[in-house]
């Protein structure tokens, strides 16, 4: 399989070095720190290059330490690790233990990261995914079918079955799995009780069993180290999998994406999504994908919710931030909004439109 060991190095780094400074900065100190460490050390850059291509070097060449790590318990570096300590409150991590650990288990991590693939479940990406999908589906006024194109287990599929919080107040949902996030500078989209049948289909290129130890261990091992309320979070949602109704599909190709599509009864309310997924096709897939979106689009109406930190969307919109658009097929007529900016982990939403 394809990897980035050609890259150079350089450009490895300047991986590192966006990761830390885009995302981890505001996010998690743990990575942050460690991220910058790595964007200037040519080994650590030279085993993450092993990454699938296509993969997110960054989050692969973590989660693989974190994986070892959560096997391991009792070594060094699990001492510094919240998820493991359950403490913010850890000694600062020495990147020479850290390195130290990584060194001594290359063969394992180049293993890890050039066979495995992201399939992060980041539940609170329920906080803008529920107002939208609640409005679309009431709209329609019959029943619906949503469709999650890089489902990873599925979570996302449940975000009827959550609890919402926003600013410190309750406004949705009694559940064990609570959302919590910020809305800023805008007013708060309700989230609206679905008065219609959902059926729930999940879409990826790994099915993973959630009952398998190990599947559910690399499942864990995405989670940032020090989001602990994620772990809690990921546990509970688990639980309320097996009533959520979800069908889980295999599809790795456009052509096959379509075939599932095409499927569904053209007398429900259709609405496909995608979290942070089309980033990883190659510019060619990307284009045939929306290529078969605008194919569909011209036979049934249907909407298709992207939230992507593309430099395509970004600059489109003229924003810096995860970028919320919503593309409405109706009557063969195609129509993009900008809906809201966000940040990877669905923290906080600043709407722009109404939809």
């Amino acid at each position: 399989m394809k990897n980035y060991s050609e890259l150079e190095i350089e450009k490895i780094q300047d991986r590192f070095a966006i990761f830390a400074e885009q995302e981890c900065k505001s996010s998690s100190a743990f990575y942050y720190d460690l991220s910058l460490k790595i964007s200037k050390d040519e080994e650590l850059s030279r085993m993450a290059s092993y990454a699938c291509y296509g993969q997110p070097i960054p989050n692969i060449f973590f989660g693989a330490v974190h994986y070892l790590v959560l096997k391991d318990k009792n070594c060094q570096l699990a001492s510094y690790y919240p998820s493991i300590t359950k403490s913010l409150k850890n000694p600062a991590l020495p990147f020479d233990v850290f390195k130290d650990f990584c060194i001594h288990n290359e063969s394992q991590i180049v293993e890890l990261i050039s066979s495995k693939i992201v399939q992060t479940n980041v539940i609170n990406r329920c906080s803008y995914l529920t107002p939208i999908l609640s409005e679309l589906i009431n709209k329609g006024q019959k029943n619906a079918c949503v469709i999650d194109i890089g489902a990873s287990v599925g979570l996302n599929l449940n975000f009827d079955l959550y609890e919402y919080w926003t600013d410190g107040q309750k406004i949705f949902g009694d559940s064990s799995v609570k959302i919590e996030f910020e809305t800023k500078d805008s007013a708060i989209k309700p989230i609206l009780p679905t008065n219609y049948f959902v059926r729930k289909i999940g879409i990826d290129q790994h099915l993973i069993n959630p009952q398998n130890e190990d599947e559910k261990l690399w499942l864990n091992a995405l989670i940032w180290p020090d989001h602990l309320e994620r772990f809690n979070s990921m546990e509970k949602a688990l639980e309320l999998r097996q009533n959520g109704g979800i069908e889980m599909l295999q599809a790795s190709t456009v052509p096959q994406f379509e075939e599932i599509i095409n499927e569904q009864l053209n007398n429900e309310t259709l609405i496909i999504y995608s979290t942070h997924t089309l980033y990883q096709f190659s510019q060619e897939n990307r284009q045939d994908f929306f290529n078969m979106l605008d194919s569909i689009g011209r036979k049934r109406d249907f909407y298709f919710l992207s939230v992507e930190s593309t430099k395509y969307l970004q600059e489109k919109y003229d924003s810096s931030q995860t970028v919320i658009e919503l593309t409405s097929y109706t009557n063969r007529q195609k129509n993009e909004q900008f809906i809201a900016e966000t940040n990877g982990h669905g923290n906080w939403i600043l709407w722009k439109n109404e939809f």
